[in-house]
């Protein structure tokens, strides 16, 4: 087995750390080193010794980060922001800047992974059962322009191609199964009350008549 897949232990935390004292190699390299959260640790202590950095250098981090937040929060920090990002060299620049491939699959990943958090669900469904966001989904979706838009759409090959092999996953195959049956069964127990509820209803009718 190679040394970078074994798992990091404590004697070779220390081992790294004194390497890294020599300016000696490392025995992996220091990205997974620093999935080590004791090394990490010892590892910015030295950092901060080699940099000159007091022993409380984090205290004083968070202490900055505080008072550049009630910065930023000012009335007139926020209107000169708001100036600066309405100039249209700013926008320009932005606007390339986020069409970069790179940028893009950075910004999916980051959304991906914001939207997987439990608190962001629950608010999100809580959003959407609102009778007001219903209303206005509604209304949205039945526009002419909207619908089009949506047919085009479902038209495309790529699109076609993309939902045949959804529906081909064996997961899929599955769900679609025990919904249909879910379905069917239901729809048993309707007729069998519909058909309750007829007979009930024509013996009430007889018995009315043959009370007459």
């Amino acid at each position: 087995m190679k040394t970078q897949d074994k798992p990091i232990c404590i004697r070779e935390v220390n081992e790294n750390l004194r390497r890294i004292k020599l300016d000696m190699e490392l025995t992996r390299p220091l990205k997974q080193l620093n999935t080590h959260c004791e090394f990490k640790e010892k590892y910015e202590e030295w950092c901060n010794i080699q940099d000159g950095l007091p022993e409380n250098f984090d205290v004083k981090k968070e202490e900055c980060k505080a008072k550049k937040r009630e910065y930023h929060q000012r009335p007139e920090v926020k209107a000169k922001q708001r100036e600066y990002y309405q100039r249209p060299e700013v926008k320009a620049k932005q606007r390339e800047y986020y069409q970069r491939p790179e940028v893009k699959a950075k910004k999916r990943e980051r959304m991906k992974e914001y939207r997987q958090r439990p608190e962001v669900k629950a608010k999100q469904r809580e959003y959407h059962q609102r009778p007001e966001v219903k209303a206005k989904k509604r209304e949205y979706y039945q526009r002419p322009e909207v619908k089009a838009k949506q047919r085009e759409y479902h038209q495309r090959p790529e699109v076609k191609a993309k939902k045949r092999e959804y529906r081909q996953r064996p997961e899929v195959k599955a769900k679609q199964r025990e919904r249909m049956k879910e379905y069917y069964q239901r729809k048993k127990l309707n007729i069998h009350k519909s058909k309750w509820r007829v007979k009930e209803w024509l013996k009430k009718k007889n018995y009315i008549k043959h009370t007459q």
